[in-house]
C-alpha cells in the first residue's frame, strides 16, 4: 500500500512536472512579455523599458500583480490593450495550475485524476481587472464560472432589504441591490433574460411582499409573466399597447402626485419621507413599444406617448421610489430611448447577436461573445463584472409566490395623500400631510 501511494506520488510529480515545464511562462512573466510586444514601452536613450514587477499577493480568487509604469506610459494605453492581456493570459498552455494538484486525492486512482486535471485544462478561462493608484494593478482572476447554476432557496436567504440574487462571479456569489436605481436589460432569445427577470418578480414579492407594486408590460403576449398576475404586488399585467399606455399614463400621474407631496413637505427623496413601498415598473421588450419601430399613426402616437411616460420615469422616479427594468431582446439605436439609458445605472445584459448591439447596449463590445445561457454582464458605475445567473424553474416560482396569489377585487380609486401601505383591491396607498 505504501509502495503503491510513493509510486503514485512519483508519477504524479512527474507528469506535473513535465507539463509545467511545456507551459513555459509564469502569468507575470507573460504579462511583460505581452507588453513588450504591444508596444507598451517607452525609449530612453539607448534603452527600451516597460513595466517592472514591485510585487504580486495570492488570493482566493486569483492573484494581484503590482507593476511600475515608466515614465511616458498611462494607465489609459493599458486599458486599450486590455483584450491583449487577457487573450495572452488564456493560452492553452496556461491553463494548468500547480494548485490543480493539491486537491488530488491519494487514496484513488492518481494517474487517472492527473489525466482529468490536464483534460479538463481548456476549460478554466482566466479574466483581467486593471486598476491605478500610482501602481498599475492588473488582477489575474482565475476561479472557473459555472457552466450552470441551479436556484437555490438559500439564495434568497441571503438577500436583505431590496436585494436580489445576480449569480456567480470569480469573486463568489453577488446580489444586487435594487435601490441603486434603474436597470436596462438585454439578450438575445434563450440566453437567460427572461429567467433573470422572473427571479427578479419573485425575489421581490418574498422578500418584501407589503412594500412592493409592479406594474408589468410585456407586449409578446404576457406569457412570461401570467403566473404573476394574480400577485397581491401587481397592480397591472399589460399585453398590447393600449393597456400598456394605461399602465404608464397611470404610474406617470401617481409619480406627479407624489412628486407635489415632496415638493409641499419638503422631502428631498424617498428615503426621507420614510416611504417604505417601490414600484417597479418592468417593461419587457422596448421594441414593441418604440415609436421608430412601429407603423401607423394612431399606434406610432400610443407609442410615443408610452416612450414619454417611461422618459420621465427614468429620469426623476428613481428619487420617488419608481424602478425602471427596461428590457429588450434586440437592442439597436432605434428601440433604445437614449434618455431613458442614460438613466439606468445599471446594466445586465445577456449573448448579444453581434458587437454592435453589445456597444448600443454597455457602449463597448463583449456581449457577443458570451459563451453559455445564464452568464451576463454585469455594469454599474462601479465596473464591469462577469456572473453566471441562476436559472429558476416554473415549479420553483409557483411555490414562492404561492402566499401573495389572491382573488383580486375591482381596482379603486387610489388617493395620494400619505403612503402607508394600506391596501385597497389594488394595493393601493394613501398619502397624507405629515
Amino acid at each position: 500500500m505504501l509502495f503503491e501511494i510513493s509510486t503514485s506520488l512519483v508519477m504524479g510529480g512527474l507528469v506535473g512536472y513535465s507539463y509545467l515545464k511545456k507551459s513555459g511562462l509564469s502569468d507575470a512573466d507573460k504579462i511583460q512579455r505581452i507588453c513588450l510586444n504591444c508596444g507598451l514601452t517607452v525609449k530612453e536613450e539607448d534603452d527600451l523599458k516597460t513595466i517592472q514587477l514591485f510585487r504580486k499577493q495570492r488570493h482566493e480568487w486569483g492573484t494581484e500583480y503590482v507593476y511600475r509604469i515608466p515614465l511616458g506610459l498611462s494607465f489609459n494605453d493599458f486599458e486599450k490593450k486590455i483584450n491583449h492581456l487577457r487573450d495572452g493570459l488564456n493560452n492553452k498552455r496556461s491553463a494548468f495550475e500547480i494548485k490543480d494538484l493539491k486537491q488530488i486525492n491519494f487514496h484513488e486512482n492518481v494517474i487517472r485524476q492527473i489525466k482529468a486535471i490536464i483534460r479538463n485544462r481548456k476549460h478554466l478561462q482566466k479574466d483581467i481587472e486593471l486598476s491605478y493608484d500610482g501602481m498599475l494593478h492588473i488582477r489575474v482572476l482565475s476561479n472557473p464560472l459555472p457552466v450552470n447554476l441551479p436556484f437555490q432557496n438559500e439564495m434568497l436567504g441571503k438577500c436583505i432589504d431590496w436585494e436580489v440574487p445576480l449569480g456567480q462571479t470569480r469573486y463568489g456569489f453577488i446580489h444586487h441591490d435594487m435601490e441603486r436605481g434603474h436597470i436596462t436589460l438585454a439578450g438575445a432569445t434563450r440566453k437567460g433574460k427572461t429567467v433573470f427577470l422572473k427571479l427578479l418578480i419573485t425575489t421581490l414579492t418574498h422578500q418584501n411582499p407589503e412594500n412592493t407594486k409592479l406594474t408589468l408590460i410585456d407586449l409578446k403576449g404576457g406569457l412570461a409573466f401570467s403566473r404573476f398576475k394574480d400577485a397581491k404586488q401587481v397592480e397591472t399585467v399589460a399585453t398590447d399597447l393600449d393597456s400598456a399606455l394605461v399602465a404608464l399614463t397611470q404610474v406617470k400621474k401617481e409619480m406627479d402626485e407624489m412628486k407635489g407631496w415632496f415638493d409641499k413637505n419638503g422631502c428631498e427623496d424617498i428615503k426621507e419621507a420614510g416611504i417604505d413601498t417601490r414600484h417597479f415598473i418592468v417593461v419587457d421588450e422596448a421594441a414593441q413599444i418604440s415609436p421608430n419601430i412601429i407603423t401607423g399613426k394612431e399606434e406610432k402616437e400610443k407609442a410615443r406617448k408610452c416612450e414619454e411616460a417611461l422618459s420621465e420615469i427614468a429620469r426623476i422616479g428613481a428619487g420617488l421610489g419608481y424602478r425602471l427594468i427596461y428590457c429588450s431582446q434586440y437592442p439597436t439605436a432605434d428601440v433604445m430611448n437614449k434618455q431613458i439609458k442614460q438613466n439606468c445605472d445599471t446594466v445586465i445584459t445577456y449573448k448579444l447577436r453581434d458587437a454592435i448591439a453589445s456597444r448600443v447596449v454597455l457602449d463597448e463590445s463583449g456581449a457577443e461573445s458570451l459563451p453559455v445561457p445564464g452568464r451576463a454582464i454585469y455594469k454599474t458605475p462601479d465596473g464591469v463584472q462577469i456572473v453566471q445567473t441562476p436559472f429558476i424553474d416554473n415549479e420553483t416560482i409557483e411555490k414562492i409566490i404561492k402566499p401573495n396569489i389572491i382573488i383580486k377585487a375591482n381596482k379603486e380609486e387610489t388617493s395620494f395623500e400619505k403612503r402607508e401601505g394600506e391596501k385597497g383591491g389594488s394595493h393601493s396607498f394613501k398619502l397624507e400631510e405629515m
